[in-house]
């Protein structure tokens, strides 16, 4: 393949030098761009040259010539000049008359003879005498022109050769002017990128973004109006150390956590033993025949106290009859065996999916609904940098969604997130769906997060209770209320964890912790409740 984006790509490297050595991911991503506009580049080559009717006719009739079949190339020939004539109007090319002669003489079927010299019965006639007139060299010479002319064959192969040098060179002139324009078309696009990433890298460095979220623009162009977008969102993190802080506790939902596990493992232990060793000759465990003399009993010996008896003694040594102690040993020794038994593993409770639902409505304008827009786009990147699957629910009155588990562009979410209602509140459609939701394979171990101003009505009890029953599977709800004018009567005993975020004061608190530790302060002090 050939590569027509290397001078693109090292032109962009070098305008953007600091931006590519402060990002290394980002010419990782650059290499595949150029690889998709090297494909693009051939695809539109391939099937865009406007000429290309007339290539296949030209193939065609170029492999009837070399067939050398017996058809008849006077036919032939009038079928080519039909197309090369139609080829050089389109194509905007001057036509040499000299095939139109040729092909029209084949056409008449005459021979040369009567083309130069027509039979004529009035031999004072006009066509007679001005032939008469014309020398015999120049006859001769104009007939040799015709002669070769009027060879069919012959004049096909010139004519399709003509043919083939002017649609190569058509072709050629076609390919770079495309090349050239879309070179061009692929620089300005990703200068235009650039441009707008350079104003974003300080706010997502600064942040803690994960920059290659906002890098990957292949499934959806962001335009200006989008980065300001997102540069309004995340100047509200920025510039608010309290929302950095209320970023990072939620990004932290449902941390990594252990759970005890039982199971059968095979383990191998050593058991000590003792066995008899022959060679060892430390305890007497008996009587034996044979002829080591260092154990031969007393007895025996006495019988070389007599000489009459010695005799006696070598014999019973030479067959092996002496009378000896059996002597052995005990050796200690350690055997490995291979037993099952019941262990206790921890295995790791992975972050689960996201569903996130994000009041719009009326009461959070302004501030309020800015700072939950931020922190939801802030925690789709941080679902995405996790592999976790997300589904974002848009909430007033009635309720919009956005599913993130599967392949989505940048552009896609912004557009989400800019959409608002302004109406009234009402949780519970948004609760609902999100309890369906969660209820799906994707989402089955999913937390469920809630970002508003609680300004709402109560939830209806069966709510209430399908929450219940999702919380006893496992599955974690959590609040973030934004302001202070939440409803007296909370929704605390649906939540596992909420917080409080103040933007007036930029302050945190986790509600639920701190009635916690006043209600076991009141214990500790035997206050009655």
């Amino acid at each position: 393949m050939t590569d027509y984006a290397t001078s693109v790509g090292t032109s962009l490297e070098n305008k953007y030098s600091n931006l590519f050595k402060k990002n290394t991911s980002l010419s990782v991503l650059m290499a595949g761009k150029l690889t998709e506009f090297n494909n693009h580049v051939e695809r539109e080559i391939s099937t865009k040259f406007d000429l290309s009717h007339f290539e296949l006719l030209l193939e065609k009739s170029e492999q009837s010539l070399l067939s050398h079949n017996k058809s008849n190339h006077i036919e032939s020939a009038q079928e080519d000049y039909k197309h090369y004539t139609q080829f050089v109007n389109q194509a905007k090319l001057h036509l040499n008359p000299y095939w139109g002669k040729v092909i029209h003489a084949l056409s008449e079927k005459v021979s040369v003879k009567e083309k130069i010299e027509p039979k004529v019965e009035n031999k004072h006639s006009k066509d007679q005498r001005y032939f008469a007139m014309v020398s015999t060299s120049k006859r001769k010479t104009l007939q040799n022109k015709v002669t070769a002319a009027l060879d069919p064959l012959l004049t096909r192969t010139h004519l399709l050769g003509e043919w083939r040098k002017q649609i190569e060179q058509k072709r050629v002139e076609w390919e770079l002017n495309l090349i050239h324009k879309l070179q061009q078309k692929f620089l300005e696009k990703m200068e235009e990128w650039l441009r707008y990433l350079s104003a974003l890298i300080n706010s997502i460095d600064d942040i803690g973004f994960d920059l290659g979220y906002f890098l990957d623009f292949s499934k959806g162009e962001l335009s200006e109006s989008d980065i300001e977008q997102i540069k309004k969102w995340l100047n509200y993190i920025q510039n608010d150390k309290g929302a950095q802080l209320l970023c990072d506790l939620l990004g932290k939902i449902r941390q990594v956590s252990h759970s005890d596990k039982i199971e059968i493992a095979n383990k191998i232990i050593d058991v000590p033993s003792q066995y008899i060793d022959s060679n060892s000759k430390e305890e007497i465990v008996g009587i034996k025949l044979g002829q080591e003399l260092e154990h031969v009993l007393p007895s025996e010996f006495a019988l070389l106290s007599d000489p009459s008896t010695s005799i006696l003694f070598d014999l019973k040594y030479i067959e092996s009859r002496l009378m000896c102690f059996d002597m052995v040993g005990i050796q200690n020794s350690v055997d490995q065996i291979e037993i099952e038994e019941e262990v206790t593993v921890q295995e790791e409770n992975t972050k689960g999916p996201m569903v996130i639902c994000v009041d719009t409505s009326g009461s959070m304008h302004g501030s309020p609904e800015a700072i939950a827009k931020a922190v939801t786009l802030f925690l789709s990147s941080t679902a995405q940098k996790e592999k976790r699957d997300c589904y974002l629910i848009n909430f007033s009155t009635s309720i919009e969604t956005l599913d993130l588990s599967g392949n989505y562009s940048i552009k896609t979410l912004i557009d989400f997130l800019r959409k608002s209602f302004h109406g009234g509140t009402d949780v519970a459609p948004a609760i609902n769906h999100g309890l369906k939701v969660m209820q799906n394979d994707t989402y089955e171990n999913a937390d469920m997060l809630i970002i508003s101003d609680f300004v709402m009505s109560y939830l209806p009890d069966k709510t209430v209770k399908n929450i219940g029953v999702l919380r006893e599977s496992g599955n974690r709800f959590y609040s973030l209320c934004i302001g202070n004018a939440f409803m007296s009567n909370r929704l605390s005993a649906i939540f596992d964890r909420e917080w409080i975020y103040n933007p007036a004061t930029t302050s945190i608190k986790e509600l639920i912790g701190f009635q916690c530790e006043v209600e076991n302060a009141m214990k500790e002090n035997n206050v009655i409740i």
